[in-house]
């Protein structure tokens, strides 16, 4: 699925503004994540981690070659895939349900960082909101233009390594659950 520049920036928008219910599209798509430590923490670092990624998508080329990574937060770095740094515990404890869920190792960084180019198909979701469920639960809202199906493991990454114990989903809602739910 093709991101459009002004679709990146829209999203990027909505990282750090919650839209408005006359944004949203009929259905969304939901993970609902269960975390040890708070959802302000977890909601924090997955923007922390995001927010660089959509900012590559819309000012680096993808021509093959390495995009830079000092924008990411130096845990997501170190939580990569052959990166030899010591990690926080809540990236240490997500890799392991990542692994088991997916059967799947660490990312490659530079791999992760590619799921964000613009013209790629591979990434099959935008980013829409995040909200509280619950004193350790969450629920990401991501656009799917109505797919239930679409590929998005560079996000159950992120979700994991930012301190999810769990990820569920996707499962497709309507609009109108989101426009009810508590923002985090």
């Amino acid at each position: 699925m093709f991101h459009e520049i002004e679709d990146i920036e829209q999203e990027r928008h909505r990282l750090s503004h919650r839209p408005s219910a006359e944004e949203a599209p009929p259905v969304l798509c939901t993970f609902d994540v269960r975390m040890s430590g708070s959802v302000a923490e977890f909601e924090e670092r997955l923007r922390s981690v995001l927010t660089p990624a959509l900012h590559l998508a819309v000012s680096q080329p993808f021509d093959g070659g390495d995009l830079p990574v000092d924008t990411l937060p130096g845990w997501f770095v170190a939580a990569a895939r052959g990166a030899s740094a010591p990690v926080p515990e809540f990236v240490s404890r997500g890799t392991e349900p990542y692994a088991a869920a997916l059967g799947r190792r660490p990312w490659d960084l530079q791999e992760w960082l590619y799921q964000f180019d613009p013209e790629s198909e591979f990434r099959g979701w935008a980013w829409w909101d995040l909200t509280q469920s619950g004193s350790n639960t969450a629920r990401v809202w991501v656009d799917t233009w109505g797919e239930s199906f679409f590929a998005c493991d560079e996000l159950r990454w992120a979700a994991y390594v930012s301190g999810a114990d769990e990820v569920t989903g996707p499962t497709l809602v309507r609009a109108a659950d989101w426009v009810a739910a508590v923002t985090a």
